[in-house]
């Protein structure tokens, strides 16, 4: 006899559930004067069963210090023929500029995941991710992408966190920016991380692999301009998450993202890895002092084994 359809599944299956927010920008400026935007055009999706949700982000501008023409986020989930379970995150950005020293036409950050039916891990693409016509100070900035930086899906449904490659493409991402000719004090403790002995909780990396043409100094994809600040570009934050057991509605919702290896799952918990990519974080230093922050998209999921049955 078939199972009700609204039964609780049986230890061992899978419980998956659709979860993204994104936004398009947000500031907080400290000095000379103090004024915060909160994030615009925010966005998650409605239900943990999926869906679609759009928000336009309008021009904004702080006084002469930061400004922009507009942009959008949009998140999405929805499971296909196939039984994949496909989720994705987007935010951009157009015509950025920060006090006529960073300036962009077009900042975007896109994730999409893809679970294979059976699978707790899913594939990951930041296929879309890019910047236009970047510059700092009216100089063109070239950037050298490393969106493979996770690779492919690892063998066996591990962990993307416990998987060897990524460590070791993180660890060499670290390092060339360390070796860096007159690195600061700052950054090469910022970038100090081992990975026999890193916190698997949370690990950093950023899509992009170098710049070239900026001025001041540039330490792979975080760039130093005097009189300015600090500029991080396409940073992604993997951060390791435990959630209780989902209630019984929602064990019948389908496809989570980033999730952990099937040995990390519990009856009674699930563990999750949450995504979170930044195209811009600018923390300015010099004739302002403040953070902004452009395009911003964080699918997050959890997956885990199911409870009850009997």
């Amino acid at each position: 006899m078939s199972a009700a359809a609204n039964e609780i599944p049986r230890v061992g299956a899978i419980v998956r559930t659709f979860n993204a927010d994104a936004f398009a920008f947000s500031a907080d400026i400290q000095a000379p004067i103090q004024k915060a935007i909160e994030k615009q055009a925010f966005v998650e999706l409605p239900s943990t069963s999926g869906g679609y949700d759009y928000r336009p982000a309008e021009p904004k501008r702080i006084e002469g210090i930061v400004s922009h023409r507009g942009g959008y986020a949009q998140v999405g989930g929805h499971t296909n023929a196939e039984g994949t379970a496909i989720t994705f995150a987007t935010a951009v950005v157009e015509g950025l500029n920060i006090l006529e020293v960073l300036t962009c036409d077009r900042v975007v950050a896109q994730i999409t995941t893809e679970h294979a039916p059976g699978n707790l891990v899913p594939s990951v693409s930041f296929l879309g991710t890019r910047f236009e016509n970047l510059r700092i100070a009216g100089q063109e900035i070239e950037i050298e992408p490393y969106h493979d930086i996770l690779g492919a899906k690892p063998d066996n449904d591990e962990s993307y966190l416990n998987d060897g490659g990524v460590l070791s493409r993180i660890a060499q991402q670290y390092s060339k920016i360390r070796s860096v000719v007159g690195v600061p004090a700052w950054a090469s403790d910022q970038f100090n991380w081992d990975p026999a002995a890193a916190d698997r909780q949370q690990v950093k990396c950023s899509l992009v692999k170098s710049v070239a043409g900026a001025p001041g100094k540039s330490y792979g994809h975080v760039i130093e301009v005097p009189f300015f600040g600090t500029i991080y570009l396409m940073e992604l934050t993997i951060k390791r998450v435990v959630k209780p057991a989902p209630a019984k509605a929602e064990l019948l919702s389908a496809g989570p993202r980033l999730e952990s290896s099937a040995s990390d799952s519990s009856n009674s918990s699930s563990t999750g890895y949450q995504l979170t990519l930044t195209g811009v974080t600018a923390q300015t230093s010099g004739s302002t002092c403040g953070t902004v922050t452009a395009s911003q998209a964080d699918p997050n999921g959890t997956g885990g084994k199911g409870s009850g049955g009997g």
